[in-house]
């Protein structure tokens, strides 16, 4: 037992487990183990530590040289980065402000063993929870709402949380949530239950030696992201198509340029890379020669050159044609139709989700281009009165125009029109409408004018194929009306119905052979062959010429190449590390939580069979519910999901390090009065261990938990929790709620709040009194239970005591009496609604006193009922 009465958590880290770890990290190359060991040293991995482990990586695959390095012995297991309390408890949270409608100045002492806060539904449990998962661990955090009801100025959330360690007494505030204090207590509740039962689920709490590979292969990644940024941008450099634009043509050069990257390709190309004055003088003799054949074979040249610019005109005519003939088709068509009609279904989409609001008799053209363009122009010329940084318009904003300051209405009005014109309707409208821009500029840009009078193509064929020209040039202008008439529709925006036309390209293909033929005929000549090798042999010249002065990029391109082959020998074993922590979480850890897992089922009778599916990924290892291969939230009952879903957090709970509390929002909801007390046992239980919160609204539950507290002798609290005239949830009365009767059978309860209500300032003094009249109203209750029933019937207790029905008798003045005396108590306590004759009236001292004195005259006169009777 520890200094706060319960049972310490003890930490396990086996010395095989961390045997294990270092052996691993040990087989790595220097720059992993380097890593590797920084995380075990239980330092927090920093940009410098990555930035280091790069510099080794690159050293390790030769891309740098190696520099001195430090030996490295790998580091014991630390826990964690972060510290972390042992004797931990929740002693108090207190100061709760924002926070849903929570009333404030409230506050909440807990029990180091089991704490119970009871109060029905509204009462305020959901926004303490929310707080709560806010800042402890949870795995379905929720945003906190502030009071919406509420005219006041809203109040950011915040609240003081007291713990207590080893004797001393640390105060954190909310706002400081990212302490690792928080990270010791857990929260469970029903979106939490879910979480359980549906998802996959990472195994939070685990060894320090397992959460090691997690670390590790983040770590990793991050290496691995820094050397692949550095290979995109080396990628993005020169490459070898830049060089190869250099040459015009193809030569021994371009040959050996394309080869660089071979294993000798390089070195050959450096060989011919230098140019002397001798290659000069061979250039000059080689040109010499070629010009001279040249003259020679010139009249036949000419026709050669002429018929081959035919050629290379016709194929561009012919391209051009092919181009056309996807544009003239009827699926072209179609779509064009398709693409008008959609944007004027979602102009008129736009149009009707909001213009028609700001259409006024004081303006023309509202919902125009016109008017948006106006709109988006001013929000321009606002965003530049604030530097980009905010939207206008705000609070003592002046129009833009007449510099009058802006009324509410008319900033509600700009804000309106912002939001019109940003709305998806209105920008799916835009975006078609630009498409229809582009389709109809597209059309426009098209050159018809393919045989323009008095060109070198047009001149050939009306002498060679004037009946084939006529055919082509027919076809294209009926495509060029078509293309009027397809821009005229995009412009109005009108769907009229067409028919495609293609030109026939096989015309081109009959000439383009016959043009072949006639090609080889003039060159069939050798002198062709040898000004072919003269000029290739001065192209080679003058590629080697000008390669001697590139050669630099050449180079560094090649060592980038180099570089890169390197780089890409790097090996980021994160495969390897999700097998180990794999294997090494089967050994240690997950086998273990199995176990733990099914001994909870058993404890909650809740074994149907569950088996935990484990996988792991980037070094981490997850768990997922199932049930003869289904999530079980197909086959159970809602009841039997929560059992399961307990066991599954307790099991969690269980397994961790540096847990040191739970807490529960109502646990047992769905559950039948046998799993209330299956749970109830269990939590009693597991509340000798660390602490236990436990919020409820099911009295059922609250007996259960109190019983079970008895059997075994444990401390625990129990506080109620109520809200005040269905407006102010949220408060809280210490230490009282309707299950204490056995407590409340005389006024001693009350009697302790009159003492310290004595001894407090003012303003606790208010509360003190408060209390006490809610402890004198509870008091009222259980005697009406065991004074004037005599235990007849009790709440919770199954069994009817009939024969203390012989020992029941009362009057109707004694009845009268208590009843005036019990409303007067609920008008103190703040627990009930007031009527305006007592609403201004603070309870007093000498009223808690007077009351108290009149109870136990009343319990007096039951009593003596009691005696009259016998």
């Amino acid at each position: 037992m520890n200094e706060n009465g319960r049972n310490e958590v003890k930490k396990v880290v086996g010395d095989s487990l961390e045997n294990e770890v270092k052996k691993f990290a040990n087989e790595f190359p220097y720059w992993i183990k380097y890593l590797a060991n920084k995380i075990l040293s239980g330092n927090e991995i920093s940009q410098n530590d990555i930035d280091e482990t790069y510099l080794y990586l690159l050293e390790d695959l030769g891309i740098t040289e190696k520099t001195t390095r430090t030996e490295i012995t790998l580091s014991g297991l630390h826990d964690n980065e972060r510290d972390y309390y042992s004797n931990l408890m929740l002693s108090e949270l207190e100061n709760v402000e924002g926070v849903n409608a929570l009333l404030e100045g409230q506050s909440i002492e807990f029990s180091p063993n089991l704490t119970i806060i009871y109060g029905s539904n509204g009462s305020g449990k959901s926004g303490y929870t929310r707080l709560l998962k806010n800042v402890f661990y949870s795995k379905s955090k929720e945003k906190i709402l502030s009071n919406i009801y509420s005219t006041d100025i809203v109040k950011p959330v915040n609240a003081n949380f007291i713990f207590k360690s080893e004797g001393n007494e640390i105060s954190v505030s909310y706002n400081n949530n990212d302490h690792s204090i928080f990270e010791q207590f857990s929260v469970f509740d029903g979106k939490s239950a879910v979480k359980h039962i549906e998802s996959k689920n990472e195994f939070e709490f685990k060894p320090a030696g397992l959460n090691f590979f997690g670390k590790f292969a983040d770590a990793l990644s991050h290496v691995e992201k820094k050397l692949n940024n550095e290979v995109t941008i080396k990628q993005q450099g020169t490459n070898i198509n830049n060089l190869l634009m250099l040459f015009d043509g193809n030569s021994e050069v371009t040959e050996a340029i394309q080869a660089i990257n071979t294993d000798k390709g390089f070195e050959n190309l450096s060989k011919i890379a230098s140019y002397t004055e001798k290659n000069t003088k061979e250039k000059e003799s080689v040109q010499k020669k070629y010009e001279e054949l040249q003259i020679a074979s010139t009249k036949k040249d000419q026709e050669i050159r002429n018929l081959n610019t035919i050629k290379k005109l016709l194929l561009q005519v012919k391209q051009s044609v092919e181009k056309f003939n996807q544009y003239f088709s009827n699926e072209m068509f179609e779509k064009a139709n398709q693409a008008i009609i959609e944007c004027l279904e979602k102009e008129e989409i736009a149009k009707n989700e909001g213009v028609e609001n700001f259409k006024t008799d004081n303006l023309n053209g509202i919902g125009t281009s016109e008017w948006k363009n106006f709109i988006l122009s001013a929000e321009k010329f606002a965003l530049l009165q604030e530097n980009g940084n905010s939207h206008y318009p705000k609070n003592e904003d002046h129009c833009l125009f007449c510099q009058q300051k802006l009324s509410e209405p008319a900033q509600k009005l700009i804000i309106n029109y912002r939001k019109f014109i940003e709305s998806v309707s209105e920008k799916k409208a835009a975006e078609l409408q630009n498409k229809l821009n582009k389709a109809k500029k597209l059309y426009d840009d098209l050159d018809f004018n393919l045989f323009p009078p008095n060109n070198i193509l047009t001149n050939w064929l009306i002498e060679n194929y004037p009946i084939e020209l006529e055919i082509i040039k027919h076809s294209i202008e009926k495509q060029q009306i078509l293309a009027e008439k397809i821009c005229s529709d995009i412009q109005n925006k009108v769907v009229n119905e067409k028919v495609g036309v293609l030109i026939e390209t096989n015309i081109f293909e009959t000439i383009e052979i016959e043009l072949e033929k006639s090609l080889t005929i003039l060159n069939t000549g050798n002198q062709f062959k040898e000004l072919e090798r003269l000029r290739n042999s001065i192209i080679n010249l003058e590629h080697k010429e000008k390669l001697s002065l590139h050669f630099p990029k050449f180079e560094n391109y090649f060592n980038m190449q180099v570089w890169l082959n390197k780089a890409s020998k790097a090996n980021f074993p994160k495969q390897k590390i999700t097998l180990k922590e794999k294997e090494l979480s089967s050994k240690y850890f997950s086998e273990n939580y199995v176990s733990i897992f099914n001994n909870e089922c058993q404890k909650l009778n809740g074994d149907f069979g569950i088996e935990i599916n484990r996988t792991s990924t980037a070094g981490k290892s997850y768990r997922q519910l199932r049930l003869k291969g289904k999530n079980p939230n197909t086959i159970l009952s809602e009841g039997e999901q929560k059992v399961i879903a307990t066991a599954d957090f307790l099991a969690e709970m269980k397994l961790s390090e540096i847990n040191r509390g739970i807490i529960f929002d109502d646990p047992v909801t769905s559950l039948d009065d046998k799993r209330k007390n299956e749970i109830a046992t269990r939590l009693v239980e597991e509340a000798e261990l660390r602490q236990v919160i436990i919020f409820t609204h099911d009295l059922v539950f609250v007996s259960n938990l109190l019983s079970k507290c008895e059997q075994q002798e444990a401390e625990f609290l129990c506080h109620w929790i109520e809200n005040i005239d269905g407006k102010n949830p949220g408060a809280i009365y210490l230490n009282n709620a309707p299950s204490y009767e056995k407590d409340y059978k005389t006024s001693g309860k009350a009697q302790n709040y009159l003492n310290e209500a004595k001894k407090s300032n003012p303003q606790q003094r208010e509360e003190k009194i408060k209390n006490g009249f809610a402890a004198l109203r509870t008091s009222y209750e259980a005697q009406v239970v065991f004074g004037l029933f005599k235990g007849v019937v009790q709440r919770f207790n199954e069994r009817v005591s009939i024969e203390s029905l012989r020992k029941v008798y009362f009057t109707t003045e004694l009845i009268d009496e208590l009843l005036e005396s019990y409303a007067l108590c609920c008008r103190f306590m703040e627990g009930h609604s007031h009527s305006d004759k007592y609403s201004y009236k603070k309870p007093t001292i000498e009223d808690l006193n007077n009351e108290i004195k009149r109870f136990d005259e009343i319990k007096k006169k039951i009593s003596s009922c009691k005696k009259n009777k016998s």
